[in-house]
């Protein structure tokens, strides 16, 4: 079953982050706030990056390889997946997810084929393909030439991974790009269909009755989503230790948030 697994009313499922080296702390410090108050684990773990004034549970500074982003996050993975002494189940999470809501179990999403992925990344290019819309083609057409259902499963929620058959995946296909699909067609997760839930323009209005949210690049404070988030987790969780340079920049942040205007005119 694809849920979060409970003994006595704790999950003992755990979190991994895959972090930058240089990731600001301002989207990790408000998905931690969330997930503390609304999803149920075991342990947070950063892999990678981690950046001053915070502190998770385990931290593993481990050096990517290769060149291309979908090279970084497969060695990763495939580095996650031989700590034994992660969950042999457990949750990858990016910087910028945040759970809006009280969770229990979650399902796989996925937002529709890769294909009509592909065309709506170049619909808005003007017809013109773009980095990642030629990895999301060369994906497609990989996982189609095995006999795979080709669903895009990178709609910015949290993912459920199983530890040995992620391993399992990677060292078959090791070349694949898009972790996500590959790991949810190869071993046909299935799931539920669901809208990416990266809200990339500044002036569009989030749908607040909507569990998982993600932010675009730059500042949140910047973002009507951004500061929707803000002001919905405004109390520090037990993960974030400030320095004094970690301290002065939160306030920073909390005074763009109560300075900026807030009124709700998002786009249709």
């Amino acid at each position: 079953m694809y849920a979060i697994k409970h003994i006595k009313g704790i999950a003992m499922n755990d979190i991994v982050y895959i972090l930058k080296k240089d990731v600001k702390p301002e989207e990790l410090r408000y998905s931690l706030r969330s997930v503390c108050e609304n999803f149920p684990y075991r342990k947070i773990w950063f892999y990678c990056g981690c950046p001053e004034g915070i502190k998770p549970d385990e931290y593993v500074p481990f050096e990517q390889k290769g060149v291309m982003t979908w090279e970084k996050t497969t060695s990763t993975v495939e580095q996650i997946c031989k700590n034994k002494n992660i969950t042999e189940d457990f949750w990858l999470f990016n910087d910028d997810f945040y759970v809006m809501k009280p969770v229990e179990d979650i399902p796989p999403y996925y937002d529709r084929t890769l294909y009509k992925r592909i065309k709506q990344i170049e619909k808005r290019r003007g017809g013109a393909p773009s980095l990642y819309s030629m990895q999301l083609s060369l994906t497609r057409d990989a996982l189609q030439n095995e006999g795979y259902k080709t669903f895009n499963y990178a709609v910015h929620m949290p993912m459920l991974i199983n530890r040995k058959k992620a391993l399992e995946v990677i060292r078959k296909y090791p070349n694949l790009r898009m972790f996500r699909s590959v790991y949810g067609n190869v071993l046909d997760i299935g799931g539920e269909q669901h809208a990416d839930v990266k809200i990339i323009s500044k002036d569009f209005e989030p749908d607040r009755d909507c569990g998982f949210l993600s932010t675009g690049d730059g500042d949140m404070s910047e973002s009507k989503v951004g500061r929707y988030i803000m002001e919905r987790f405004p109390n520090p969780c037990k993960y974030e230790v400030f320095s004094n340079s970690a301290i002065l920049e939160q306030r920073t942040v909390d005074s763009k948030v109560h300075t900026e205007p807030t009124e709700s005119e998002g786009q249709s």
